[in-house]
């Protein structure tokens, strides 16, 4: 079956390679990387006849999903599009402007003029484009954004003037009749929508789908078959909700 091409898999967080290490503090990469990395999200959301963007570095180096500085909350905790601090608050990485400036236009540039255009192209094609934000999370939240202590299988993130609540309504019900625990916008909240787009053109429409670790990673190593069945359950997902547009 083909499967309705507006769709867009926003991946940025799959990645662990790190292009330049200047002002990296070395003995901190490891431990970041195997917590901030979204391991195997590449894989699990590898869905047949969708167009994907795969981010091809860590976000330790730069977070494309990070507003810029002056709209970025994290950035006043040295976790913005350019870290300098990790998971703990302990420096990672010192803050070299000229450095922070050559990876904003180098690579959190180039990365948001690619996803801009192919928002654009696929809705010059199609009227419309429905962004998937594809992430995995830590079993306990790195950050207190949950209100939930108990972390569910599955985030669904939203937004109130991009996603379609039948959208939303789909994946909740979807993941729920698969026998995992769903939860909206909790531990994390929102999707991303390109700034040329964001809270104008509700022809853009986007969903965030967050999966907990502990559905594929046994103590911190990544379980093959389980990736694969998540595979089989995601693409199943895009097969059906073709049918809430």
């Amino acid at each position: 079956m083909t499967i309705n091409n507006t769709f867009l898999l926003h991946i940025p967080h799959a990645s662990t390679i790190i292009p330049s290490y200047e002002g990296f503090i070395m003995n901190k990469i490891e431990e970041n990387l195997h917590l901030l990395t979204d391991w195997a999200t590449d894989k699990i959301f590898d869905v047949q006849g969708i167009d994907k963007i795969v981010t091809p570095y860590s976000r330790l180096f730069c977070d494309v999903e990070r507003f810029e500085d002056e709209g970025e909350p994290m950035a006043a905790i040295g976790r913005g599009f350019f870290y300098t601090n990790g998971y703990d608050g302990a420096s990672l990485r010192a803050l070299d402007k000229d450095v922070k400036a050559r990876v904003y236009t180098d690579y959190y540039l180039k990365h948001h003029q690619f996803f801009y255009e192919t928002v654009k192209e696929k809705l010059a094609k199609y009227g419309v484009c429905h962004i998937i934000d594809c992430h995995s999370f830590n079993d306990n939240p790195l950050v207190p954004f949950s209100n939930n202590p108990l972390s569910p299988d599955i985030c669904i993130g939203t937004d109130a003037f991009h996603t379609p609540q039948n959208l939303s309504d789909a994946a909740l019900d979807y993941f729920k009749k698969h026998g995992y625990s769903v939860e909206i916008n909790n531990p994390y909240a929102g999707c991303i929508i390109p700034k040329h787009f964001y809270l104008t053109n509700n022809n853009v429409k986007g969903l965030m789908i967050e999966i907990n670790k502990r559905l594929y990673m046994n103590n911190g190593v990544i379980n093959e078959e389980k990736v694969e069945n998540l595979n089989e359950v995601m693409n199943d997902f895009f097969i059906l909700s073709q049918n809430t547009e």
